[in-house]
């Protein structure tokens, strides 16, 4: 079993494709960015891996990018570092996850990422804070709700983007 279902179990409640928005907000609360998204967290059985997310992401001006980020259980947390990204995430309580990391080319700065997973599992929430040398500079906020649990539907969805406020 992965050993994320059995000592991070809130997480494990994340599996399945989540759609949402992002909204990038500078301190003096004006909107940045905006980028519509889906997201694929999986828990593998059988990888060296017990974490991964597969996130595509759609900007107004048609913009797409799709990443993955892995990691592994280690002591409660999940660890991991792409190359392009580092960090490590745990349960706080019966509703929370907590991540921090950093990104490999900036060395200075970093993100402080809370996420609430409704208590049905299928609305989340997030908000991310971005320091450069421990100054906020740039806050996320994260609405989502989830689309399926199964994981295979994923790759049925590749090429089409979420149905949210607005379509890029």
């Amino acid at each position: 079993m992965n050993p994320i279902r059995q000592n991070i179990p809130l997480l494990g409640r994340h599996e399945g494709i989540w759609e949402g928005e992002y909204t990038h907000v500078a301190p003096d609360r004006s909107v940045q960015e905006q980028q519509l998204f889906r997201i694929l967290v999986e828990f593998p059985d059988d990888d060296l891996m017990a974490y991964r997310q597969t996130s595509h992401y759609w900007w107004p001006d048609g913009r797409t990018q799709q990443l993955m980020y892995e990691g592994e259980y280690r002591d409660g947390r999940v660890v991991f570092d792409t190359g392009r990204i580092r960090g490590a995430c745990w349960q706080v309580d019966d509703l929370t996850i907590y991540i921090r990391f950093g990104f490999h080319d900036e060395p200075g700065g970093y993100v402080c990422e809370m996420i609430q997973l409704s208590p049905d599992g299928e609305h989340r929430a997030r908000t991310w804070h971005w320091f450069r040398d421990h100054q906020l500079w740039r806050i996320t906020l994260v609405r989502e709700h989830r689309i399926s649990k199964d994981v295979a539907l994923f790759r049925q969805l590749e090429g089409s983007a979420p149905k949210l406020p607005w379509k890029p």
